[in-house]
């Protein structure tokens, strides 16, 4: 916009408010005061205010949403004048060639006069102007508007003229992507505004209501700005390709020296593994492929929201995952690392008190980014719960939120995920263990090493995802129906490159390219009923029936023997078995079952 504007020595630009579904004051507060704070945050933020110093541009914020019409009045000295209407908007895309539009253009005076009057007449009744000095102040302070609510144009407008009339909008307005910054926004604003007057439809708003919304807003902020000192927030900010945390930006061409710091201290913890009991090999993979889906996470809502608005199944895109096996496996400390390698802060375990619906909810409304740590959760508060925040495959989506937290859990008590949860949350479990004593000189230990860690890995690695993340969310709204966005493919090669160059020793085999298949195939999701079952058909036979003529495989388990393990296992097998536990047994499909378990199942006839 500025390279055009600056062929002309004056110019005047209403900013579209598409991104407007509602015409309530604070749906049009919330779509202006964000829209200040994307034009702020461009790198010709400073060259506008310039102008508007020099009173060679005026900048106007529509509050209407009937006009989508994109109008272009220009007029030179001599007295020629020219408009340009059509699909275009004011960009590069649009005008060089980038992207298909209609444009015409009419170099006529009477046409001039007809665009210019229609231009003139929506800026009077449907906009608001934004005065420099709120530019300035928040370009200095990004948080301005929001301590200062007043200073947003229609408030400024509506004390102006200490009366304002919006006529309600009966056509359903277009989504854009607008609206994912505004809709949380209005939800805040909304309480906090007295219910204006109404006749025949339109909306009236008068100084008072100003008045009394400066008083409410003054002790929300107050009492926001106190909750605020213990949530955490990590914001990944898409168009202008920045990462914060706590309203500080993070550097994203960090320090080689650091980055290679931070992936010794990683590759070390995962050696301390090798000190301890059971299948210490495959828990250094698990904690690899929960390590690639943690950090991921930061982009899953967003890529969920594409996902539904494409046609695409959200849950690609799990915004859950679980740790679970026996304890003394090193996860809440696993956890602690990963927090700390993404935020370069200590972020406080959740209790598992706080694995409730509405808690959840609460906290994914609060925090961002940073996936909420559920330490040590019951089994009980799980099965209670569980059912209310993981299959909710809509929430955020429905309140357009694309950084809100993922949920990350830590449990010794849960033996399987069900297959409603298994096919949502990624489940990692970790069947290696460490002595009560060991263990805790080691979290010792590495507690005292992760003061020094910082989040320069976790920064070079955002840097080489958002072209990625862009390049599939390009491909998504393509509709390509040979199309797999594979997330964790992207991720973990990703994370793989970073190792190969920054790391000073050769990088451990479970540092590998995984894939979707990798977190939720079959045989990943049954691992541990495969393992059950073969050790069973391997030790104790005689518990197995085979019947052929009606193609089932019936295991039974021992007497004495606790039989909800039977239900753990069926849990985990895929439908394709058709597996039913009755009374004490298992019951498959034969077939089915000799494929899934890769065993003939044939008994010896000695």
């Amino acid at each position: 916009m500025m390279q055009l504007l600056n062929r002309f020595e004056y110019a005047e630009v209403i900013f579209g408010c598409e991104g407007l579904v509602d015409d309530t004051m604070a749906a049009i507060m919330a779509v202006e005061r964000t829209l200040i704070e994307k034009i702020t945050q461009n790198k010709s933020a400073l060259q506008m205010c310039e102008r508007m110093e020099a009173e060679e541009l005026r900048l106007y914020v529509s509050r209407d949403i009937k006009s989508h019409e994109k109008v272009f009045c220009l007029r030179a000295k001599d007295g020629r004048t020219r408009v340009v209407t059509g699909s275009a908007n004011m960009s590069a895309s649009a005008f060089c060639g980038i992207q298909r539009e209609n444009i015409t253009y009419y170099d006529d005076a009477e046409a001039y006069k007809w665009y210019k009057n229609r231009f003139d007449s929506f800026k009077e009744v449907c906009s608001d102007n934004v005065n420099q000095t709120v530019m300035m102040r928040t370009m200095e302070d990004d948080g301005y508007l929001e301590e200062h609510p007043e200073e947003i144009p229609i408030v400024k407008t509506i004390e102006k003229r200490e009366i304002l009339i919006i006529e309600k909008d009966e056509e359903e307005s277009d989504e854009t992507e607008l609206i994912v910054s505004v809709k949380g926004l209005e939800a805040e604003l909304k309480p906090m505004l007295p219910k204006p007057k109404k006749s025949d439809g339109k909306l009236i708003l008068t100084s008072e209501h100003i008045q009394k919304f400066k008083r409410t807003h003054k002790e929300h902020l107050a009492e926001k700005k106190e909750k605020q000192k213990k949530l955490p927030k990590l914001h990944i900010d898409y168009d202008m390709e920045k990462l914060s945390f706590n309203g500080k930006e993070c550097n994203l061409n960090p320090e080689p020296e650091q980055v290679k710091k931070d992936i010794g201290f990683l590759l070390s913890y995962l050696s301390s593994l090798n000190t301890f009991y059971g299948d210490v090999e495959q828990a250094q993979k698990d904690y690899y492929a929960f390590m690639n889906w943690y950090f991921a996470s930061l982009f899953m809502p967003y890529l969920r929201y594409v996902a539904f608005k494409n046609s695409y199944e959200v849950t690609l895109f799990p915004v859950v995952g679980v740790i679970y096996g026996e304890s003394n496996g090193g996860k809440s400390t696993f956890l602690k690392m990963l927090s700390k390698l993404m935020c370069n802060a200590r972020i406080p375990l959740n209790s598992t008190a706080d694995f409730t619906a509405s808690n959840i909810e609460a906290l994914k409304r609060g925090c961002e980014g940073v996936p909420l740590n559920i330490d040590d959760l019951d089994k009980t508060q799980f099965r209670s719960h569980a059912d209310k925040i993981i299959k909710d495959d809509e929430w955020g989506i429905r309140d357009h939120f694309i950084n809100y937290p993922a949920v990350a859990i830590t449990t010794n008590r849960l033996p399987s995920l069900e297959a409603p949860i298994s096919k949502r949350a990624i489940g990692c479990r970790i069947n290696a263990k460490i002595d009560k004593e060991a263990g805790i000189k080691n979290s010792k230990k590495i507690n005292e090493s992760m003061r020094n860690i910082t989040n320069s890995f976790y920064c070079e690695y955002v840097r080489r995802m958002l072209p990625k993340i862009a390049d599939m969310v390009e491909h998504m709204k393509l509709g390509n129906v040979d199309y797999l966005p594979d997330i964790f493919a992207i991720s973990s090669e990703v994370l793989v490159d970073i190792i190969d160059e920054f790391a000073s020793d050769e990088k451990p085999d479970y540092f590998a390219v995984l894939s979707y298949t990798d977190y939720f195939g079959e045989k990943v999701v049954g691992r541990n009923a495969i393992a059950k079952i073969i050790n069973a058909w391997e030790n104790e036979k005689k518990q197995f029936t085979i019947d052929r003529k009606k193609n089932k495989l019936i295991y039974t388990y021992p007497e004495g023997a606790n039989t909800y393990e039977l239900r753990y296992i069926c849990d985990e097998l895929p439908p394709k078995l058709n597996a039913k536990v009755a009374s004490r047994s298992l019951v498959m499909d034969l077939d089915m079952a000799c494929e899934f378990f890769g065993t003939k199942f044939k008994k010896s006839i000695f």
